[in-house]
């Protein structure tokens, strides 16, 4: 059993910051040379952004109102599945709206699994977003003296082997793939996670499960309208 400290930085706060900054490090990378579509990138890149942050926060907002909504339940609170979905339901939007066709998942992606793989260095540190309690040899207490899954450190894994085989093939995949590829890996790879999370059920499955679901079935109908937008003259 390993214990884990945390409270003694703002764990989190650093850990977003540097996530943020990595990201858009790698981003600048991959676009080096693309100056002229920079006018695309930005709108796409905004409702990202904005969509993200509403749909990570809307979720831990509508879990707390039964409990009595507080201001800290809606600063502190985020999901990151919620973050997905609705930065993929903002960009659909945009795109949509402004009658962008160009794809630019291929760019995205990299930076997003390195930004999220970083971000759960902070929920580790900051002791939150733990699994449920275990006999394994890896089994971590943060500060309850019971040894759970280290469910960060899991996702950490996960995030930074996508982000080496999404850096891979940014260049050489179908334009705007890996982004569809890597959400719906992770949505997948979240709904199997959460069975060893201690969160209350809601008709069998976890609340984030059950935006897991909204998450596949959103990336299912974007690719079908995606290849029927290709198929339009």
């Amino acid at each position: 059993m390993i214990e884990a400290s945390h409270n003694i930085i703002p764990a989190y706060a650093i850990a977003m910051t540097l996530a943020f900054a990595a990201g858009f490090a790698v981003y600048r990378v991959n676009t080096r040379g693309m100056e002229k579509q920079s006018d695309q990138l930005f709108p796409i890149l905004l409702a990202a952004f904005l969509g993200g942050v509403i749909g990570a926060k809307l979720p831990v907002i509508l879990l707390n109102l039964r409990f009595g909504l507080s201001w800290q339940a809606i600063l502190e609170g985020r999901t990151i599945v919620g973050g997905l979905v609705g930065g993929t339901l903002a960009v659909l939007f945009v795109k949509k709206k402004l009658g962008i066709r160009t794809r630019y998942g291929n760019l995205l992606a990299p930076p997003i699994a390195l930004g999220m793989a970083i971000g759960r260095i902070g929920c580790f540190f900051s002791g939150c977003c733990f699994g449920k309690p275990t006999d394994l040899p890896w089994g971590i207490t943060f500060g309850d003296g019971i040894a759970r899954h280290p469910t960060q450190l899991y996702e950490l894994i996960f995030c930074l082997c996508a982000f080496v085989l999404l850096q891979r093939a940014h260049r050489t995949a179908p334009p705007g793939s890996l982004l569809t590829r890597f959400f719906l890996a992770y949505f997948i790879f979240r709904f199997a996670e959460e069975f060893i999370r201690p969160y209350t059920l809601i008709a069998g499955l976890t609340a984030f499960q059950w935006i897991c679901i909204a998450g596949i079935l959103i990336l299912t109908a974007k690719t079908c309208w995606m290849k029927k937008q290709e198929k339009t003259p």
